[in-house]
């Protein structure tokens, strides 16, 4: 198979994986009430502790705040985030998991691991260090390490 037609196939193996990754995490968010969208913000938040202002998770999701503000004061509502002013800049809001967040975040996490794990564990140790290794390589590529 020639360069061009591997690119090809990749670019559709890439899509078949992110399409299975977004209905399996649609499946295990769904029982805490989540939409996709919502699962994918508070997986943010939860991946950059330190960045949670509003403005910060839009432009990682590259989303409006139109878009992410009425989702987070959903998930405020059902009691899984908070929101509070920066000290320094009152126009600013930052947002931070409730106990019942932080609980919820660790027992979906779990319940990745849990998923996921079979499915690596049908890979060879090989297989797998060459598949963490291409897929950090294709992150730096991407810029999204």
């Amino acid at each position: 198979m020639k360069k061009k037609e591997k690119i090809l196939e990749t670019i559709e193996l890439l899509k078949s994986t992110s399409q299975f990754i977004s209905d399996t995490r649609s499946s295990l968010c769904s029982p805490y009430g989540l939409t996709h969208t919502q699962a994918v913000i508070l997986l943010d938040i939860f991946h950059h502790p330190n960045e949670t202002k509003i403005t910060d998770i839009c432009k990682r999701l590259h989303k409006t705040t139109n878009t992410i503000s009425p989702l987070i004061k959903r998930m405020e509502e059902k009691g899984y985030l908070c929101k509070k002013q920066n000290q320094e800049d009152n126009r600013v809001f930052e947002v931070f998991f409730t106990e019942n967040g932080k609980n919820m975040m660790d027992s979906i996490n779990a319940d990745v691991v849990h998923f996921a794990t079979p499915l690596f564990e049908q890979l060879t140790d090989s297989e797998f260090e060459n598949l963490y290794e291409s897929l950090f390589k294709l992150n730096q590529v991407c810029d999204i390490v």
